[in-house]
């Protein structure tokens, strides 16, 4: 099992430990027992989502990582397009406009960083963290552009045929990135309006779950795409 997995597990079981104290609740809680079980509802919510988030960032560090070696061992012509520009373009940008979602230091602050990045660029080394970009927003089309940023299409209809199996259920073509983004809203909702009202067992349940199967596919098809690219990209 990949490291980011093993850690996104871990964390889950913070989001499995409130669903727990949760259980212990009625299904339709009284009046005075609604503010416990809305609060262990919404925490919940809230920790799947960022433990899935994190393990995004973490798979694309991770795997991408594995791609630059001493001595090298990857022609970087021969990587997918859309990686290539990722890397080159994703790494300078990133560079020239400073860390995202903090205060930008100076411009003359940042030159270090970007003659950085030119260095790794020249001696065509990636940068697994321009892979991991989330915005904040683990959605399905987050989902989707990062794996179409190494060079994956279509990750959720590539991934469809063996989540079936580990749900045990066949699915509509659209399931798994609607009930991603299912997820992530209601994350959203209780975020920005602490509103749990509408946060059933059932489905916090079934999001638990769902969470679960498609980090482990996802995980095993970055797993597949790297260990691909060292035989096809290989110097």
């Amino acid at each position: 099992m990949s490291r980011s997995l093993s850690d996104f597990k871990e964390s889950m079981q913070l989001a499995e430990a409130l669903k727990k104290i949760e259980r212990t609740y009625p299904q339709n809680p009284n009046l005075t027992q609604q503010p416990d079980v809305k609060g262990l509802r919404g925490g919940a919510a809230v920790l799947m989502v960022a433990a899935f988030e994190f393990f995004l960032k973490n798979l694309f560090i991770e795997y991408i990582g594995k791609l630059n070696t001493i001595p090298k061992t990857i022609d970087f012509e021969k990587l997918p397009k859309n990686l290539k520009v990722t890397s080159v373009y994703g790494g300078l940008n990133e560079a020239m406009s400073g860390p995202r979602f903090r205060t930008k230091p100076p411009k003359v602050d940042r030159i270090k960083t970007i003659v950085e990045a030119c260095k790794q660029i020249i001696i065509e080394q990636i940068d697994p963290n321009t892979f991991s970009n989330t915005s904040s927003n683990p959605s399905g089309e987050t989902v989707k552009g990062m794996f179409k940023n190494v060079g994956i299409d279509n990750i959720f209809g590539k991934i469809k045929t063996d989540f079936e199996a580990m749900w045990h259920s066949p699915v509509p073509n659209d399931f798994i990135n609607s009930k991603l983004d299912e997820i992530v809203r209601t994350r959203h909702i209780v975020a920005h309006t602490s509103d749990t009202l509408n946060i059933s067992r059932a489905s916090q349940n079934e999001a638990i779950k769902f969470l679960g199967v498609l980090s482990e596919l996802l995980a095993n098809k970055l797993d597949e795409h790297v260990q691909s690219l060292q035989l096809t990209a290989a110097i």
